[in-house]
């Protein structure tokens, strides 16, 4: 079993603090605190993961600040690569890649049964009391919804793509530079991270 990524509490504290100021900087501090009470507070949302399982390389605490920020950056520079009539919103594109994580904070639980952890790898378990077979993206546009952040068509898109198969036709070929953007930076990201 491979050990498991620990962040000390300067690095949890560090991370969240950029993140909860982008969060200011791109939505204000109404809908920034909002968003963060929505999923249970300052605490909950710097503690949170990014992914379940160890071999994702991205399950352990404070994974999703982390996950979020480098997310943004390799987001924003995806955009800067391409051609500028063809180039994202870069406000879009960082409040979508803040925002599109959220809902995890609320489905990845950390895993009581010891067995799983320690021989198969699944550090976190879902949380079968949220109500709703909602994905990731749709959970996490519904938490920023309800805290009242409002989402263009695209920004909605976007949100989603992550939800979306990657055969999914329609979004294969009809798919914003947003969409793209975000839904090629988690892949990076994904490849980044993985544990052979």
């Amino acid at each position: 079993v491979m050990a498991t990524t620990k962040l000390s509490e300067e690095i949890l504290v560090s991370n969240f603090t950029k993140y909860k100021k982008r969060l200011i900087a791109y939505l204000g501090d109404e809908a920034a605190e909002n968003v963060i009470d929505a999923v249970g507070g300052d605490e909950a949302f710097m503690r949170a993961s990014y992914a379940t399982t160890e071999d994702t390389g991205l399950a352990y605490e404070g994974s999703l600040c982390k996950t979020i920020l480098n997310l943004t950056s390799y987001a924003i520079k995806i955009n800067e690569l391409l051609p500028e009539e063809k180039q994202a919103d870069k406000n879009s594109l960082v409040k979508v890649c803040l925002l599109i994580g959220l809902s995890k904070v609320l489905m990845f639980l950390p895993n009581d049964n010891e067995w799983e952890v320690t021989k198969r790898g699944m550090n976190y378990k879902f949380n079968d009391a949220l109500d709703g077979a909602l994905r990731s993206g749709e959970r996490s546009i519904l938490i920023a919804t309800n805290a009242g952040i409002k989402f263009s068509e695209i920004e909605f898109e976007a949100m989603r793509i992550n939800d979306k198969s990657v055969d999914d036709d329609y979004s294969r070929y009809y798919s914003s530079p947003l969409s793209v953007c975000v839904r090629q930076a988690s892949e990076i990201i994904n490849l980044i991270y993985k544990k052979k």
